[in-house]
Parts: C-alpha cells; structure tokens; sequence
C-alpha cells in the first residue's frame, strides 16, 4: 500500500515538472518572437585594399549598432555573431582623409539580424590612413658566430640564397631600411656541413613592412684540412730602369691550408709571389714579399719569410 502511494507521488512530480517545461518554452518562445531594442558590438573587416596602398590604421575596429529585431534571431546572431565587411575601394575621401559614413538604410548587418531595423551606428564614420605601397631590393646582412674543429674548415664559407630580398610597405618607412638581418646563429667546434634556413628581421620593429621571403636558405660545406708547403721563386716588378736588382733569398716557402680533396694538386706554379720595388725605402734594405696569384682551393696562405733583402747594382 504504502509503495503504491509512493509511485503515485512519483508519477504526480513527473506530471508537474513535464507541464512547467512546456509552460516555460512556450513562454520564451513567445518572447523570443516579440521586436526588441538590441545593441550589439560588431568587428569591422577591412576588404578590398589596392596592391598599390597599405592600411596604416584605422580610426576603429569595432562599431556599435544599435536596432529592432525579433528575440529569436538576435539569440541567433549572440551565437552566430558576424563581421561588418567596409569596402576600402570605395572610400570616400576630403582634405587628404579618407572614410567610411555608415547608413542607417543602406548598411545591414550579415546573419540572423540581416533584415533588422538599424537605428544608428556609433561611430558614424570611420576614418583611414592610407599610404602608398612602395617597394625595393635591400641586402641582407647574415649575422653568425662559427667556430671549425681542429684541422677542419670552410673553402666556400657562410653561403645564403637569396643574398637580397624585397621590402614592401609605406613609402615614409621603406625609404628608410636600406638592409635586413638574418636572426643570429652560432655553431661551435663545427666539424660536418650544416644546410638550413633562418628568420629575416630588421634591428627594430617595423610591423607595417613586409618581407619576401620572410626567409632565407643558409650552407656551409665543411671539409677536413691539411697543411702544405710549395717553394716558390721570388719574382720582381717595378725594377729602377738602369739597376739589376737582386733579392736573398730567391725563394719562399708559401704555407697555406688545403683540403683534402685538393693536397695533390697544389703546384708551385700555381703561386705568384712578387718584390715590389715601388716599395723601397731609402732607409732599409728589406722588402715585403706579396702574394699575388693562388688557386681558390687553399686558404689561411702565409710565408716563410716576412721580408727579403735587396740590393741594387747600377
């Protein structure tokens, strides 16, 4: 008995709670199909903009529209909220300025409010810097701090692809960048070629100018080395007209580093090393010998003897 009682009692609440929903649904619903006031916070998007001009600022990103419409589609635009597109071709413009006058009959928002009644936008009017697009070709300055292993190094050297890039951005900003940087880069005890890419930027900030590319390709081809030796003969330029000239020693030995792949193939004959008697000072006897002439495969080149004695016989 008393259980049945109790399912009555159950059955009751379930009754009651059932018609209080319906009540309340049918009572939102009524509302929601009811005209109310509504002000809604819209973003702008900015469209259209010619290749030939850059958007420095704009007055607002925003705008506040303020209208009439029923409950059910403005609870549809609080969950589906749209953008308000300003055509930037189509600008008005007055005294050096150009703008965007918003009409209250003309203009209509997107999504479930696009057959509202809009009673005033605030602000009315936006307002837009415009500059022209301007561009150039600057060279970019590779920033790095590398350091080779014992007995290991870089024929080629630090190579970027492409050495230059193009700047795109207000003609007042571009015309003062005359370089770009590669973000910094350091490798230590290096002993394997490294290829990849790093990050341009300028030393400041200068968010309205643009890159292309953004990037740029970087390799350094690493070879083990050796070092040689070559004895080569001295050779004199620039002799007084009327002198034979003389030089001891005859020879230097040329100390360079090679790599590997081209130890057999350094010749003394591939060295030019020369006396330049232009040089003479009446107060010494000595001359610097110079290296003029070496193949491209070697490097760090040095010599034996830092200077030479000469002697001038009339």
């Amino acid at each position: 008995m008393a259980d049945r009682k109790k399912r009555s009692k159950n059955a009751n609440l379930r009754v009651f709670m059932t018609i209080l929903v319906v009540v309340a649904t049918i009572s939102v619903m009524i509302k929601l199909n009811r005209n109310f006031s509504f002000t809604v916070k819209v973003p702008l998007k900015f469209q259209n903009l010619s290749e030939d001009q850059i958007l420095k600022s704009a007055s607002t990103n925003t705008v506040e529209v303020t209208g009439e419409a029923s409950g059910y589609d403005y609870f549809k635009y609080r969950f589906f909220s749209q953008d308000f597109p300003i055509d930037l071709s189509q600008l008005s413009r007055t005294k050096g300025r150009s703008y965007y006058v918003f009409n209250n009959e003309n203009d209509a928002l997107k999504g479930s409010l696009v057959d509202s009644e809009i009673t005033s936008f605030k602000p009315d009017t936006v307002f837009f810097d415009l500059d022209r697009n301007f561009e150039k070709r600057i060279p970019i300055i590779a920033r790095y701090d590398i350091t080779y292993a014992p007995g290991y190094g870089s024929l080629e050297g630090f190579k970027m692809q492409p050495d230059s890039i193009t700047i795109r951005g207000p003609q007042s900003e571009v015309d003062t960048i005359s370089r770009v940087y590669t973000e910094e880069l350091k490798f230590q005890d290096v002993r394997n070629s490294i290829a990849d890419s790093l990050n341009l930027t300028f030393v400041n900030d200068i968010p309205l100018v643009k890159l292309s590319p953004s990037r740029v390709a970087y390799a350094l081809t690493v070879d083990k080395f050796t070092e040689g030796n070559v004895s080569v003969p001295l050779q004199l330029i620039n002799v007084p007209a009327n002198v034979t000239a003389k030089v001891f020693p005859k020879r230097v030995n040329v100390i360079f580093n090679v790599n590997l792949n081209n130890y057999e193939q350094v010749k003394s004959s591939d060295f030019k090393v020369v006396v330049d008697f232009n040089e003479v000072d009446n107060l010494s006897t000595s001359l610097t010998p110079q290296v003029l002439d070496a193949p491209e495969y070697v490097r760090d080149i040095r010599l034996s003897e830092s200077t030479v004695q000469y002697l001038l016989v009339k």
